[in-house]
């Protein structure tokens, strides 16, 4: 049972990003690596979108009475978008699937290749692979002891989202409901863990503390790769470069509010996600397009990319906003004129998207409050 539970959770970091991934860039195709990471917050910006709509849905059916069931709605729909967008995936790229283990094989002979031209790489390989998972038993066995001043919010409200099947409508101190903080409302990336949780069948504690830091680890280290790839184009530089970046993250683990705690100390956490895997993969994404000449195809790409990010955490909507801002400056002055004001656009979704549902749960909550229905004036119908 244990086996088939871990799976069901193994999907949403292996099969649905790369298919959801996959559908996003079908007509902006890139490479392998960037399609998953696009796939991953893709994947999260779906999720965005129906648990926006599901809990403005429960908060405004609030009057007095708590509203029950939101969570289980928002789950069972997820879970059918998700199927259907597999099947379509299935069905467009089976071509693709079909040669997959031909792709394997070609990369692994390229490797092979590059070891024979150079034994240093085999070196290196080894090396980059005994850090790699010296990280992984720390964040196995470690992470689970790491409880920071942040996780009586985050996973407490996790695991009240699944007890009590509603969305951050606990309060999380005195388990009073209803009860929406628009810090908490407005973003989803805490609804996700309980989601995954659910789906699952392990604790919420369990999923945040001991499997989440393993597999994001594997994320980020997928998309320092990614990062890499587009700076080095020779393997052993490759190497090189990820050695470097896993010494200074090991060695540069000494304070609560460094990137290196975020990544080796609390990778559960929202911000943790923003500022070591999405704003990085963001940054580099945007310059590697940017890059090219400008094509309407890739506007999806990076919305989804944004849109996903701008669901970990309230942070998001100023370092997604800023990144954007300055890649895009730097670009306009490596073009020597205005470029790319659709590649702006799409970044700015998330934030967007973030700021104005942050904007209504607010405007909701003052009306809740005084009954004067100042933003909303005919809810005092109840319609």
């Amino acid at each position: 049972m244990i086996i088939i539970r871990a799976i069901a959770l193994l999907l949403f970091f292996t099969v649905v990003p790369f298919a959801v991934g996959r559908l996003i860039t079908y007509r902006a195709k890139s490479n392998l690596i960037s399609e998953y990471l696009v796939g991953f917050f893709g994947n999260l910006g779906i999720f965005y979108i129906l648990f926006a709509f599901y809990n403005w849905a429960q908060i405004w059916k609030t009057y007095t009475d708590p509203v029950i069931g939101a969570f289980t709605k928002l789950c069972r729909m997820y879970l059918i978008v998700i199927a259907v967008l597999i099947v379509l995936w299935a069905w467009l790229d089976r071509a693709t699937i079909r040669k997959s283990v031909n792709i394997l094989k070609t990369e692994l002979e390229r490797y092979i290749s590059s070891v024979k031209k150079d034994k240093f790489v085999f070196i290196y390989s080894i090396v980059f692979a005994v850090l790699f998972a010296a990280q992984l038993y720390f964040a196995l066995g470690y992470e689970v002891n790491e409880w920071s001043y942040d996780d009586y919010d985050y996973v407490v409200s996790s695991k009240d989202t699944v007890s009590s099947d509603t969305l951050t409508y606990i309060n999380f101190i005195d388990g009073t409901m209803p009860n929406i903080a628009e810090k908490r409302a407005a973003t989803a990336w805490v609804t996700y863990i309980a989601f995954l949780s659910k789906v699952s069948g392990f604790e919420v504690t369990t999923v945040s503390h001991t499997i989440l830091p393993v597999l994001l680890l594997m994320v980020a280290y997928l998309n320092f790769y990614y990062i890499v790839g587009v700076l080095f184009d020779e393997l052993d530089n490759r190497l090189i470069a990820m050695i470097l970046i896993s010494m200074a993250y090991i060695f540069g683990l000494y304070s609560h509010y460094s990137a290196t705690f975020r990544l080796l100390g609390a990778l559960w956490q929202g911000k943790a996600v923003l500022t070591t895997i999405a704003v990085p993969f963001l940054v580099v994404y945007l310059i590697e397009i940017y890059a090219k000449r400008v094509e309407t195809r890739y506007m999806l790409t990076i919305a989804a990319v944004s849109l996903g990010a701008c669901s970990l955490t309230l942070l998001s909507a100023f370092f997604i906003a800023i990144s954007s801002l300055i890649v895009w400056v730097i670009m306009c002055v490596y073009h020597r004129r205005i470029y790319g004001i659709r590649y702006l656009l799409a970044s700015l979704v998330g934030p967007a998207f973030l700021g104005v549902f942050y904007a209504m749960l607010w405007m909701l909550q003052q009306d809740m409050k005084n009954n004067e229905y100042k933003y909303f004036e005919f809810r005092k119908y109840g319609k």
